[in-house]
C-alpha cells in the first residue's frame, strides 16, 4: 500500500482541521530504520508538527459523515446559530456544520460553515430586517 503525502489533521497552531503535508520521518537513535514518528506541515499556516504514526487518523473528503438534510435548520440571515449546529443553504442546495462564530468590523455577526460541497464559507447571522421606505412614498407623484 502506498503512503499518502497528505492527511487531514487538527493543526495545533492555527486550531483548525487542515490538510497536512508529509515532510519527513524521524530515524531511531543508533539505527537507520524509521521510527514511529513523522513530520507533517500544515498547508494553511506552514507550521510543522511531529506526529505518531499510530495515532494518525486519515480522513478523506469522501469519508466524512454525511449530514441528513431533514435534521438541518434552513439558513436565514435573521437567525442566530450555535457552533456545531447543522444548517441547509437553500440557494446553494448544500448542507453544512457551523464551525466558528465571530463579530465583524462593522458590528454584525458572522458564522463560518463547513459545507459538504462548497467547503468553508462565511455567512451573516442575526441581521435585523432593514426598514426600507418605499421609493414611491418618498418621491411625490409628478403629473
Amino acid at each position: 500500500m502506498a503512503k499518502t503525502k497528505y492527511i487531514m489533521h487538527d493543526c495545533a497552531y492555527c486550531h483548525k482541521m487542515t490538510k497536512m503535508e508529509l515532510v519527513g520521518e524521524m530515524l531511531k537513535e543508533g539505527d537507520e530504520s524509521p521510527s514511529q514518528k513523522v513530520w507533517y506541515r500544515c498547508t494553511r499556516c506552514k507550521h510543522s508538527a511531529l506526529l505518531d504514526k499510530q495515532n494518525l487518523v486519515q480522513t478523506k473528503r469522501g469519508d466524512a459523515i454525511k449530514i441528513d438534510r431533514s435534521s438541518c435548520t434552513t439558513y436565514s440571515k435573521e437567525l442566530v446559530y450555535a457552533v456545531g449546529q447543522m444548517i441547509y443553504h437553500l440557494e446553494w442546495d448544500d448542507v453544512g456544520k457551523v464551525v466558528a462564530k465571530r463579530k465583524t468590523s462593522d458590528g454584525t455577526q458572522s458564522i463560518t460553515v463547513s459545507f459538504e460541497k462548497l467547503g468553508e464559507r462565511r455567512l451573516i447571522e442575526n441581521l435585523a430586517p432593514s426598514i426600507e421606505p418605499k421609493i414611491a412614498e418618498i418621491i411625490p407623484a409628478q403629473l
